[in-house]
């Protein structure tokens, strides 16, 4: 089971390999100066002038509504006006990431973000995303819950309905998954090659396509892999082709080669 969509996982190592190491910073850099510094880099890029600095009060609102989802009490906008400390800021987002509010609303956001318009969305679903924001569950970690994860994992099973709510829907399921997971937009190239990015081309559509094309709901509800099966479509020449499992960097993936008695495939 999962073993074609594993190889989209295994992909994700080629993305690191296009960073150049003298870009990152360093790893025990505090993270609100590396989101200041990325956005203060691009800004500068852009020639924009940034926004003067909030006052207290709408700072503190503009915070609580975004961490906890909610508007701030009375006592707590006159507590944090009323506060000297250098660092209440930062003191402030920590409460607020601390307070059950926070995993609630964020589990909410990633719910909207994740099964927006889906009518798969269930309780044991919006469960599983509340435990991982508690216990810090990391966005990879996710990520391989919802794309590979197992039917026997009681734990990690609900993480599934992200895949059962699509895979009926290939075309769905590609551009999904890669408008969430990795930030583009490549559905146009399911037709022709993109206009504007000479990158994303009909191979790579199609090539997403090839990892989930072998994945099925079953009459009880649960997935299970077709053992082959192949992505065939039409070129803009007319051609007919069979696709590669491709990712989006252009770099075909080879399957692997698995040995499977008959009576297993039966």
């Amino acid at each position: 089971m999962a073993q074609v969509r594993c190889l989209l996982l295994v992909t994700l190592s080629l993305l690191a390999s296009r960073v150049v190491a003298g870009e990152l910073l360093a790893p025990e850099m505090p993270v609100e100066q590396v989101i200041d510094h990325y956005v203060q880099q691009r800004l500068a890029e852009k020639q924009i002038q940034h926004a003067p600095l909030a006052d207290d009060c709408t700072l503190v609102r503009r915070t609580t509504l975004d961490v906890a989802g909610r508007i701030p009490t009375v006592a707590e906008v006159q507590s944090y006006a009323n506060s000297t400390e250098a660092d209440k800021r930062a003191k402030l987002v920590e409460r607020l990431l601390a307070s059950p509010d926070f995993a609630l609303h964020f589990r909410n956001e990633l719910d909207t973000l994740l099964m927006g318009g889906q009518k798969g969305s269930n309780n044991e679903w919006r469960e599983y995303l509340l435990k991982s924001v508690r216990n810090g569950r990391s966005w990879d970690q996710m990520f391989r819950d919802m794309l590979i994860g197992s039917e026997e994992d009681a734990e990690i099973k609900p993480a599934l309905t992200f895949l059962k709510s699509r895979v009926r829907e290939l075309d769905e399921l590609t551009n999904e998954t890669t408008t969430i997971f990795f930030g583009v937009n490549v559905s146009c190239a399911k037709c022709h090659d993109h206009p504007l990015v000479e990158d994303w081309k009909q191979d790579h559509y199609f090539g997403m396509t090839s990892f989930f094309q072998r994945t099925y709901q079953t009459k009880k509800n649960g997935l299970a892999e077709k053992f082959s099966g192949e992505v065939k479509f039409k070129t803009v020449k007319g051609e007919d082709k069979v696709a590669k499992f491709m990712f989006l960097t252009g770099a075909p993936i080879d399957e692997p080669v698995v040995e499977v008695s008959a009576d297993v495939r039966k």
